[in-house]
């Protein structure tokens, strides 16, 4: 596992590092930040975000850009220093799946190539499935991978980090990473 300090996060650096992820020309990133919780597609060259979202990098917590050949996953520690590390799935040798269900019970369709999850409550997430959901697919579950590692001073195996994997149906079919829908 490949760990870093940084003393910004921007478009220029997450770009930089989509080839750690995937071999493909996009990959998922899910970021949050006090104004906005969802996912973007990263590109080579720029980040494509929902409609009307474009995320304040001061303001931003934590982002995961995920692909087939792993995570690299982003915060900022409590004294406001940017970390990151990089994990190759190759490398996940001892690892619980774990299904967390993506609120929204509403599927709203009408700016593709997004959609939009929402609920009553006002809550919304924008994925970039390019209207592939209808109402009866939900709930959507986000599939984690807990990594497990053993320490032999204290003889205790824990959960030690967590990778971000897909977005399924069911605890079943993958939809993710995402095809080149913003490919040119």
């Amino acid at each position: 596992m490949l760990k870093e300090t940084h003393v910004e996060v921007n478009e220029i650096l997450i770009c930089n590092h989509l080839c750690d992820v995937t071999d493909k020309d996009t990959a998922w990133i899910l970021l949050q930040e006090p104004g906005f919780i969802g996912f973007g597609v990263v590109q080579e060259d720029k980040i494509c975000w929902p409609p009307r979202i474009q995320p304040d990098w001061t303001c931003v917590s934590d982002l995961r850009l995920s692909g087939e050949k792993g995570e690299w996953h982003v915060w900022q520690d409590w004294a406001g220093i940017w970390q990151s590390r990089l994990l190759e799935c190759k490398n996940i040798d001892d690892a619980l799946t774990e299904y967390q269900v993506l609120w929204g019970n509403d599927v709203e369709t009408d700016t593709p190539p997004w959609i939009k999850l929402v609920e009553d409550r006002g809550t919304e997430i924008w994925l970039p499935l390019q209207g592939q959901l209808q109402d009866s697919d939900l709930p959507l579950r986000l599939k984690i991978k807990q990594i497990v590692n053993y320490d032999p001073k204290s003889h205790l195996a824990g959960i030690t980090d967590a990778v971000f994997v897909g977005v399924t149906r069911e605890s079943t079919e993958v939809i993710f990473p995402p095809s080149s829908l913003f490919s040119s």
